[in-house]
């Protein structure tokens, strides 16, 4: 009888967890060093799922390329912590002329990059960034506001690689509800 109830508890919990955090929140147009992007979080049962897309202006107006992040996470709302990791990275150049430019830099030691087609790039080099490997875990922070999220804010010693690296403050992207 003890193990039953145990099993519900530990059930409800879960199911409880994961239902605080459900359903898309994105960013607004975020200015990166001469560029811009919008990052958008799908939280769908236990899988996130990180787009962000990059554009060849300041203003959000000629996208470029997609990066996706997606795979299983875990959070602990009276902590505030969530741990993720992906089962996917890839990468996609949203038109010819950015396909064209990857594949004169053979970015990502990739030749034949194509418009509209993703490639995994997990664990590979990408033009001086080191992609992370598939099943990296992430150690990070999540709060709830009434309109959306804020993650965690890394810095090179708090980088979410592990549980003492965890980020302490949080960024300050608000990823709205949509």
């Amino acid at each position: 009888m003890k193990s039953t109830v145990f099993t519900a508890a530990l059930l409800w919990m879960g199911t409880d967890a994961h239902a605080a955090i459900q359903g898309l929140y994105g960013s607004e147009c975020l200015q990166v060093e001469g560029l811009s992007a919008y990052k958008d979080m799908a939280f769908d049962g236990d899988t996130l799922k990180q787009v962000q897309t990059v554009f060849g202006d300041s203003e959000c107006l000629a996208p470029a390329y997609d990066f996706v992040f997606e795979g299983p996470y875990h959070l602990d709302e009276t902590l505030g912590f969530i741990d993720y990791s992906f089962t996917t990275i890839r990468l996609t150049p949203l038109s010819e002329g950015v396909a064209d430019n990857f594949n004169a830099y053979e970015l990502c030691g990739i030749r034949n990059w194509q418009a509209g087609k993703p490639e995994d790039v997990a664990g590979l080099n990408c033009g001086g960034q080191r992609i992370p490997r598939l099943h990296t875990n992430v150690y990070d922070r999540i709060k709830d506001h009434d309109v959306g999220i804020q993650m965690g804010r890394a810095s090179d010693h708090l980088n979410g690689s592990t549980p003492n690296h965890r980020p302490i403050e949080f960024d300050a992207v608000l990823y709205h509800a949509k």
